[in-house]
């Protein structure tokens, strides 16, 4: 089974952060793939690693958007983000240590966490981000 399946329900319309979620997605299912068969551990330290660095770049893109057009629910968002980063501090040095239960728990936090988090934070976030837009160049 895929947990992490990007589908147009998914868009948020905002061609550059659709793309970053693809992106994320695709590492996601990499990790999952990599977990569900066994990999070494160095495998999985690797794409954990990498999904955590090209995750972290992109809530930094999102939160630079939400600051610069001032999005009145910055910190409410922002705070879903840390939550994201807190679990990644705490799984991922116990997936360093090879911990394969960790590497499951994480994977299927992020399973639902990002469906949650696009369905809702993010599709209010860039319908703002997109009405600024069009209010800025009208």
């Amino acid at each position: 089974m895929r947990l992490f399946k990007w589908t147009k329900a998914l868009a948020v319309f905002i061609p550059e952060i659709d793309a970053e979620h693809q992106t994320i997605f695709r590492m996601a299912d990499d990790l999952h793939q990599a977990v569900l068969t066994h990999a070494p551990v160095s495998r999985i330290q690797k794409l954990l690693r990498a999904l955590a660095a090209y995750t972290e770049d992109h809530m930094a893109h999102e939160e630079k958007i939400m600051r610069s057009l001032r999005y009145p629910a910055f910190a409410w968002h922002k705070n879903q983000h840390d939550t994201v980063r807190k679990r990644i501090a705490y799984f991922g040095p116990l997936i360093e240590t090879g911990d394969p239960e960790a590497a499951e728990m994480l994977v299927e936090f992020l399973s639902q966490w990002l469906k949650d988090h696009l369905g809702l934070a993010d599709r209010m976030m860039t319908a703002y981000v997109r009405n600024q837009r069009r209010l800025r160049a009208a």
